[in-house]
């Protein structure tokens, strides 16, 4: 390869170029440059012997393949590309779907959800406390201050907590004030 000062690398001759674009991966038979320069796919100077680096570029680029490509392997790499391409486009429609349920309602910030939960212990306490209050008399009357009856007892316990985990697992709108101490 000859280089000029200021001026563009520049080969010798075909074979000079055809040996440099076989150093850089393109397979190149001697007879096969020949033919592409008489068919006018690679460029000479003017002189008719050189070649320029640009010149080999460009019939590389458009008449050559490389050598040691493995064409399966471009294809495989195309396929996770794609793949790739449509996960993240089925990532954007999820978060897109999560963003228009949101604004409907179907979401709420988990803050809120923790409100939520937090009301409805308070509740289902103050539903055991109130329970306890108003049918101790009855209990007390059920088992008639018998240790004997104590299993009637448990079965009115275990009705009254029945029915306060029903009321607390239900999806009833609960109002709850919270009041400063």
């Amino acid at each position: 390869m000859v280089q000029s000062a200021g001026t563009p690398e520049v080969f010798p001759s075909l074979l000079a170029a055809r040996d440099f674009l076989e150093d850089k991966g393109y397979r190149i038979p001697k007879s096969k440059i020949y033919r592409d320069k008489d068919a006018g796919k690679i460029t000479l100077g003017e002189d008719g012997k050189t070649v320029t680096a640009m010149a080999a570029w460009e019939y590389a680029e458009k008449h050559l393949e490389k050598i040691n490509v493995n064409s399966k392997d471009l294809k495989d790499l195309q396929a996770r590309k794609i793949n790739n391409t449509i996960r993240n486009q089925d990532l954007d429609f999820e978060k897109k779907q999560f963003e228009f349920d949101k604004d409907k309602g179907n979401y709420i910030l988990r803050k809120d959800f923790e409100a939520e939960l937090a009301a409805r212990a308070v509740i289902l306490e103050s539903g055991f406390r109130h329970m306890f209050n108003t049918k101790a008399r009855e209990w007390i009357a059920l088992v008639g201050g018998k240790a004997d009856k104590s299993a009637d007892l448990l079965q009115a316990l275990n009705t009254g907590l029945d029915e306060q985990l029903n009321n607390y697992a239900s999806v009833q709108t609960f109002q709850v004030m919270f009041e400063a101490e």
